[in-house]
């Protein structure tokens, strides 16, 4: 994509937020899920492949599991979407994602927190298919070659931005660059602000990766085109 193509602003937006959003999940995921990832899913297959080595297959069911929701929420957003347009598509993704995110916010409180049990399995499956349903979010968001979840591939793309710019002898970011640093920086950022949640036991710590979801769904919603 050209630097000089205009870009909608609900666009960037989404990138950021949906980057935070994952972040915050898997950092949740790994802390009180019990060692799982809900977005990563090739950290998440070498989880499942170190508790199944283990003899730990509580552990390893939450993983399996992980996966199961991964490629399921993946699935239902290409089926509900592929017949719309880039930004209604997105609006229903958001909103599907939302609801999601919103069921683990809402059985949180009731569950026990012990692997191998049906509520801790269910958070597991819902989250990970409300990140499932995110990776088809960056798939039509389509800026800049930016899954906003897996960022091991976009870290890869930054380094090549980099070299290639200093390489060139030029001084100035390209754009594709700019929004590959920021959506990876803000994966870092999720984790980080919902990590201090989760070690000071704030309440709010579950409504951390909702609330970015709902503000990267209100910025498609005030998009007038």
């Amino acid at each position: 994509m050209s630097d000089k193509a205009p870009i909608k602003p609900s666009l960037e937006l989404i990138l950021v937020c949906t980057a935070f959003a994952a972040g915050s999940v898997d950092l949740i995921a790994f802390a009180k899920l019990g060692g799982v990832l809900v977005s990563a899913m090739t950290g998440n297959l070498a989880f499942l492949g170190y508790y199944i080595s283990r003899f730990s297959f509580a552990a390893a069911l939450g993983s399996a599991i992980a996966l199961i929701g991964y490629v399921v929420g993946t699935a239902a957003g290409v089926l509900i979407s592929r017949n719309l347009s880039q930004h209604p598509a997105l609006r229903l993704l958001l909103t599907v994602q939302a609801l999601l995110l919103a069921a683990t916010l809402a059985i949180w409180p009731s569950i026990t927190h012990h692997r191998g049990t049906l509520g801790l399995e269910a958070t597991i499956m819902l989250a990970s298919m409300a990140m499932g349903m995110q990776s088809i979010v960056g798939k039509r968001v389509n800026l800049s070659n930016i899954p906003t979840i897996v960022f091991t591939s976009t870290l890869t793309n930054i380094i090549i931005g980099l070299t290639e710019t200093l390489v060139s002898g030029k001084f100035a970011m390209p754009r594709d660059t700019k929004r590959q640093v920021a959506s990876f920086l803000m994966y870092w950022v999720g984790a980080t602000v919902t990590g201090y949640a989760v070690f000071f036991a704030l309440p709010f710590f579950m409504a951390i990766p909702l609330a970015a979801v709902l503000l990267a769904l209100l910025s498609e919603f005030l998009y007038r085109g």
